[in-house]
């Protein structure tokens, strides 16, 4: 089977039952393995766990942005690639910026600049 029909599956392929979260990094540096492989690219954490077995450059090269903000390297290979549209069935959420995970470490329940709710 092809990645594209893979991701098509309505298969889980976040882990995250279709929900979206604010992702720290503390938290990305948990998913550095080859069974829990996440990964950010400009902002966005992707689960690339089910992409493994379909990546044309190999595991190998995958694991070397485990856990980490990948943008540079994938820059480096790939910058042309639609990713968005490639791994939209495996994002995760959006990196927390430091000053999200300072509002949530003071239990505010709105943000400071707009007073909208933020989920914990």
């Amino acid at each position: 089977m092809d990645w594209i029909r893979f991701a098509k599956s309505g298969r889980d392929l976040t882990g995250l039952r279709g929900r979206l979260i604010e992702v720290t990094e503390e938290e990305l540096k948990k998913h550095n393995t080859r069974d829990d492989c996440w990964t950010c690219i400009r902002g966005m954490v992707y689960n690339v766990t089910p992409y493994m077995d379909y990546h044309p450059g190999g595991e190998e090269e995958l694991m070397r942005a485990a856990g980490i903000d990948g943008t540079d390297l994938f820059d480096q290979v790939h910058r042309w690639v639609n990713y968005e549209s490639m791994l939209k069935e495996c994002l995760v959420g959006r990196m927390a910026t430091k000053a999200s995970v300072a509002v949530k470490g003071t239990h505010r329940h709105t943000h400071p600049n707009t007073q909208c709710p933020l989920q914990h």
